[in-house]
């Protein structure tokens, strides 16, 4: 019984590694969409769907990345060659569910929309393995 234990707090203690480091992967490589949010109004939604966007990414990437589920061939963290399409893939995710939640929020009236839109920032975070494989294979292609 005490192994059983031991193995699933093992599993949650490598998740919560896995989630903590894609928050800061997260969160620095969309430094400069994050910068430009901090300029859109109105602020209060602004910042409610922004803050859950990144958050909600970072529990995204870390749960992929860590084949607890299967979206394909994550790249390293420190993988270089893909910096520049994480980068702008991050960037997008989060300032595109930041910006829709917030409109959802302005727009519906109803508080709870700039939560629940921003979730949705999931779906284009799993199809990040395809897109980088696309961009590599485009770029072999060209060569």
């Amino acid at each position: 019984m005490r192994r059983g234990l031991s193995e699933a707090t093992r599993r949650v203690d490598r998740w919560l590694d896995q989630v903590f480091f894609a928050a800061w992967e997260v969160s620095v490589l969309a430094i400069p969409t994050l910068w430009l949010l901090l300029f859109a109004t109105p602020r209060a939604a602004v910042s409610l769907s922004g803050l859950t966007a990144l958050a909600v990414s970072a529990v995204a990437v870390g749960t992929f990345r860590g084949g607890y589920v299967g979206t394909g061939s994550w790249p390293r963290p420190g993988h270089l060659p893909t910096l520049p399409i994480r980068s702008a893939y991050y960037s997008l995710a989060v300032g595109g569910a930041a910006l829709l939640g917030a409109a959802a929020q302005v727009h519906t009236g109803w508080f709870w929309a700039g939560i629940v839109v921003p979730v949705f920032a999931v779906g284009a975070l799993a199809m990040l393995p395809s897109v980088v494989a696309a961009v590599e294979q485009t770029a072999r292609l060209t060569l």
